[in-house]
């Protein structure tokens, strides 16, 4: 799953930033940003951010394929 900021809802307190342990999310413009190549997707930032605006998202072909397999259920 891939992190993603709400940069609506980011106030830029940093509190996510700092507890990154492989130290790849930092500010810009004062909203939380990471650099997703290198997360490790452990799901610390959402976890201490105090306003939820870290999200984990699945990538677009999970949608396609769950969307698939809930259409191939009998009914």
């Amino acid at each position: 799953m891939v992190p993603v900021i709400d940069a609506f809802r980011c106030d830029g307190c940093g509190i996510c930033v700092l507890r990154c342990p492989p130290q790849v999310m930092g500010t810009v413009k004062s909203i939380a940003v990471i650099i997703t190549d290198l997360c490790e997707e452990c799901g610390i930032c959402a976890e201490v951010c105090p306003i939820d605006a870290v999200r984990f998202k699945l990538p677009h072909r999970s949608y396609r394929s769950t969307d698939q397999a809930y259409k191939a259920l009998p009914r």
